[in-house]
């Protein structure tokens, strides 16, 4: 990792400084006074926090804020003569080191070619970092998506793929890919995928002969987790009237609440009911006439039964901004690879021929999830659910959209009438089988960014 030590090797040497602490002052207002005053404050703040920053820079305006950074420009305080500009991410003190480390990795390695942002440097004072980066020029997507050409369409999704690329080759994912991260300059013609603040090392595949896709819905058949290979090495517990107790109980999922008050008798409670459950299992094929067992006392209601309160929360990374979130994301897939950024890259590619933007609005993953829904058809979206071990249930059943259709809809809609822009009429099928397998709810068929680069689409020509 860059450290402050390295500062003096990205710069060379240094000429002493002794401006007296009034003068500086006195500079800094001549500097700053046309900014807003909130932003002079964080500047000031800014070089309090880290004089080392200070010492090397001027800073002349903040340019960006994000959840867990704030991003200032600045220009080298010694060089006047230098022209290049440079991006200050400083980092808010909360952030967790091994976030903070993961970035600067992802930066230092991967960083500095094929449309990934590099870092120059890294200046940390206590608890406060300052990732020094390569200032980017560029525009807000909002101000050119709906004058863009195909051509320029199909160049920018190319770019992205490429990052997209690059990043995945390290076993990375970036799960924070949207319009705002992946810079682009009209310009120039250049682009830039920033922010890896989110970013970490994509799991190692689970081999598939130990792992167990079964329906949630059924107590007896709870998807096989660490928690419950941990369950089997437990022993039995040294008192054989526990199984009795639990076989007399009219209710056992009552009783392994009440029976649940330390992680080992709640990890030794629903051992005992599944074993249970087994009998009875056992019980019903020996005898026909036995009842049948059903599947929770929630199931398809609006509640929550306590067999379902009893089992162990599901644990699943969900980083990342609503409206680009994967839906294997969304349902709380343990199991999430790279296929969740080509996942965002297609939200991106949508919001590009439909011109739309955001095109997902939704205040929480459920109804992110519905929306999404809304556009695949709800029986697309459970055979889905089906391949990372989740069961859905929707009502009513909601009908698949033809992309096609609902896209040449949208552009020609009453935002894209107001800024005057031409509806597309010359769009090839291609562009859309690219977006079908870039939006594939499926994430083990979903196609990567290396495929994705192979496909027709790029190699079609429009005037």
């Amino acid at each position: 990792m860059l450290s402050v030590g390295s500062i003096h090797e990205g710069f060379g040497s240094q000429q002493n400084d002794y401006t007296s602490p009034k003068k500086k002052k006195k500079v800094r207002e001549v500097e700053k006074d046309k900014l807003p005053f909130e932003v002079q404050e964080e500047i000031e703040c800014l070089y309090d926090f880290v004089p080392e920053v200070e010492q090397h820079f001027v800073v002349t305006n903040k340019i960006g804020e994000g959840t867990f950074s704030s991003v200032f420009l600045a220009r080298l305080k010694h060089y006047p003569d230098v022209d290049q500009l440079f991006a200050l991410k400083h980092i808010i003190p909360t952030s967790h080191p091994s976030r903070i480390e993961g970035e600067l990795q992802c930066l230092q390695e991967i960083g500095g070619c094929d449309n990934v942002m590099g870092v120059e440097l890294c200046i940390r004072q206590r608890d406060h970092v300052v990732i020094v980066m390569p200032y980017f020029p560029h525009e807000k997507f909002q101000d050119y998506m709906l004058t863009m050409s195909l051509l320029e369409v199909q160049a920018y999704m190319k770019n992205l793929l490429v990052a997209l690329r690059r990043v995945h080759q390290f076993n990375i994912i970036h799960r924070d890919v949207k319009p705002s991260n992946f810079l682009y300059n009209s310009s120039t013609k250049q682009y830039a995928l920033v922010d890896f603040g989110l970013a970490h090392k994509a799991p190692a595949p689970k081999d598939k002969t130990t792992t167990k896709t079964i329906s949630p819905l059924l107590p007896s058949k709870i998807v096989e987790s660490q928690e419950n290979q941990n369950l089997k090495n437990i022993q039995q517990p040294e008192n054989p009237g526990l199984k009795p107790q639990f076989d007399k109980q009219r209710h056992p999922d009552r009783m392994l609440i009440r029976k649940s008050k330390s992680p080992r008798r709640l990890l030794l409670a629903k051992r005992a009911l599944m074993v249970k459950e087994k009998e009875m299992i056992r019980s019903k094929g020996e005898n026909s006439r036995s009842p049948s067992i059903s599947t929770c006392q929630c199931y398809g209601q609006p509640t929550v039964c306590t067999i379902c309160t009893s089992r162990s929360n599901q644990q699943a990374p969900r980083a990342g901004t609503p409206g680009f979130r994967a839906p294997e994301v969304l349902i709380k897939c343990p199991h999430q690879t790279t296929a969740v950024d080509i996942w965002s890259a297609g939200v991106i590619f949508l919001c590009l021929l439909s011109g739309r933007y955001p095109f997902f609005r939704a205040n929480d993953d459920m109804t992110a999830l519905a929306q999404i829904i809304s556009i695949f058809g709800s029986e697309d979206v459970k055979k889905s659910a089906v391949t990372y071990g989740k069961q859905l249930l929707c009502n009513p059943t909601t009908p698949a959209l033809d992309l096609k259709t609902m896209c040449y809809k949208l552009r020609s809609g009453a935002q894209c009438k107001q800024s005057k822009t031409t509806p597309w009429t010359n769009v090839s099928d291609s562009a859309f089988d690219l977006l079908r397998k870039l939006l594939d709810l499926n994430p083990h068929t979903r196609i990567s960014a290396e495929d994705a680069l192979k496909h027709s689409f790029f190699s079609e020509k429009w005037d």
